[in-house]
């Protein structure tokens, strides 16, 4: 198995959850993006778009 580099502690649900929505966003604008220059885009980037944002909590609100 790979090692994986991450930019966040997979064990602090904030920072997952943040990087989470960031990805979704990012997804979001590409399909957006290839959409309107005719480009191909790939089935794992058109799953992740359609994924529902997780919601923005944070402790001691």
């Amino acid at each position: 198995m790979a090692d994986v580099q991450r930019n966040y502690d997979p064990n602090n649900r904030d920072e997952v959850q943040t990087v989470l929505r960031r990805e979704i966003r990012a997804a979001r604008l590409k399909v957006t993006l290839d959409r309107h220059l005719n480009r191909p885009t790939s089935d794992a980037v058109k799953r992740l778009a359609s994924l529902e944002l997780p919601p923005f909590v944070r402790d001691g609100w």
